[in-house]
């Protein structure tokens, strides 16, 4: 495998690192997603910026069945101490793998003074009706995926999205992509974390608390009318922070119909 931008390898952790000179800034994509993904939320950043393909990911190995969020963070913490990073951007399932880190008081996350959270899909649990949608949702992926179902699947994944984004022929092939990803590699081990909480209970009861600590600043930033990352999720995360700043942008916005207004939030936030 190549050491390029879009393709690092395990010479390089799976990090591919551009720019120099502070901040330095970590980028961790959702999942099914890729570093592709998270290079546009790079635009207009100054400093180094370090992109990371988590496991199960970009030719990276899966941990195995049964991914938990916790071991999305290990791999972020790995990262974050490998690239000295200072600021962090995750995206879905690394929001929620920040978060854990975060809420775990993690000592790398000592040493983050600015966090971006972007499309968190889990926080501290789900509504009845939110867990069953889940459940429902990932019980047909995994059937598809196992009878190799490309098409079905990707209809599936953009039957989430609004309408006008589920039109769009870019949208579709990035749809199609990933899909592809979860029938000929061992990413579908992954499947279940959809269904998984980022942030467990701390010693007092309260999966709160050290975030409530957290001494950094946080942009939580998501979008309204998309199913697989809520805004009360975003909203709840907020409010937990003291140092947050929230961000609902219209349906479709962040990958698709906003990204000039995306990258003018994450570029003002990381200054």
């Amino acid at each position: 495998m190549t050491n390029d931008l879009n393709h690092p390898s395990a010479e390089t952790d799976f990090i591919a690192t551009f720019g120099k000179g502070e901040p330095h800034t970590l980028f961790g994509h959702g999942f099914a997603g890729a570093i592709r993904d998270t290079r546009p939320f790079g635009t207009g950043i100054t400093g180094t910026k370090h992109f990371l393909h988590l496991p199960g990911h970009g030719g990276r190995p899966s941990p195995g069945p049964g991914w938990n969020y916790g071991q999305i963070a290990e791999a972020l913490a790995r990262a974050l101490m490998s690239t000295s990073a200072t600021q962090a951007l995750g995206v879905s399932m690394s929001a929620g793998g920040l978060l854990r880190l975060l809420s775990a008081t993690h000592p790398v996350a000592r040493s983050l003074e600015r966090v971006a959270l972007v499309l968190p899909a889990s926080f501290t649990g789900f509504s009845a009706e939110a867990a069953e949608a889940n459940r429902a949702h990932v019980e047909k992926l995994r059937g598809l995926v196992a009878a190799g179902d490309v098409e079905s699947i990707t209809d599936l994944m953009l039957s989430r999205e609004p309408a006008e984004v589920a039109d769009l022929l870019p949208a579709r092939a990035w749809t199609q992509a990933k899909a592809e990803n979860l029938v000929n590699t061992d990413m579908s081990d992954g499947l279940g974390l959809a269904l998984e909480i980022a942030v467990d209970e701390d010693a007092d009861g309260d999966p709160r608390g050290a975030l409530a600590r957290f001494p950094g600043e946080v942009l939580v930033l998501t979008h309204e009318d998309d199913p697989a990352h809520p805004v009360e999720v975003a909203e709840a995360i907020a409010a937990a922070i003291p140092d947050s700043r929230l961000e609902v942008l219209p349906a479709g916005s962040i990958l698709w119909r906003g990204r000039h207004e995306v990258r003018r939030i994450i570029g003002e936030f990381f200054g």
